[in-house]
């Protein structure tokens, strides 16, 4: 799959979302605050595309779709997106590899270094206490994929875990899952 097919299966996916919850709710809010993060990823991503960055132009669609899916999972609307469709993504002939290399190893210390900054926010008597366990998870498998996929000079491979890991993380802490004890400045959310 080429980037620019993954920009229009993205758009496709979130053009056709509907917001579950009541309109007014927390969680409609929320729905609706996840979807206008995809949205800004989104368009990040054609402002690097007419730069001719396609390392951030992959970053940021490999983020929203983290957003994405962190937010369908949490029941906030439904998404037929792919996950697996990440695996299959193919960079142009030319691009900057030593800016894919660079970016990577940074993204890498990054989620590590967000991971380690949060918690399980909601008591484990709670029944949002196993969603919170599962967006932590996803960001830590994330991040083992790429440290692995690292090793093997895989760096789109790596780049697309670690990103889409981190949407699922960002998610989180936006959704009151996560507790933030430091390195605030590593996530999207305003503290």
């Amino acid at each position: 799959m080429l980037i620019s097919d993954l920009h229009l299966f993205l758009e496709s996916c979130v053009s056709g979302i509907i917001l579950q919850n009541r309109r007014g709710s927390p969680y409609h809010l929320l729905g609706a605050d996840i979807l206008q993060m995809v949205q800004s990823y989104l368009k990040d991503s054609e402002f690097f595309l007419g730069k001719g960055d396609i390392v951030n132009q992959f970053a940021s669609l490999v983020y929203a779709f983290g957003w994405l899916d962190a937010g369908s999972y949490l029941g906030l609307y439904h998404s037929s997106s792919d996950p697996e469709c990440l695996e299959r993504i193919v960079f142009p002939s030319e691009y900057d590899r030593e800016h894919l290399v660079l970016k990577t190893d940074k993204y890498l210390i990054m989620l590590g270094n967000a991971i380690l900054s949060v918690s399980v926010f909601p008591c484990s008597g709670s029944p949002l206490a196993p969603a919170a366990d599962k967006c932590l998870s996803m960001a830590k498998d994330s991040h083992s994929c790429a440290e692995e996929l690292i090793g093997e000079k895989q760096y789109v491979s790596a780049l697309g875990h670690l990103c889409y890991g981190y949407g699922w993380l960002d998610t989180a802490v936006r959704a009151g899952l996560m507790k933030v004890h430091s390195n605030f400045d590593l996530f999207t959310t305003e503290f």
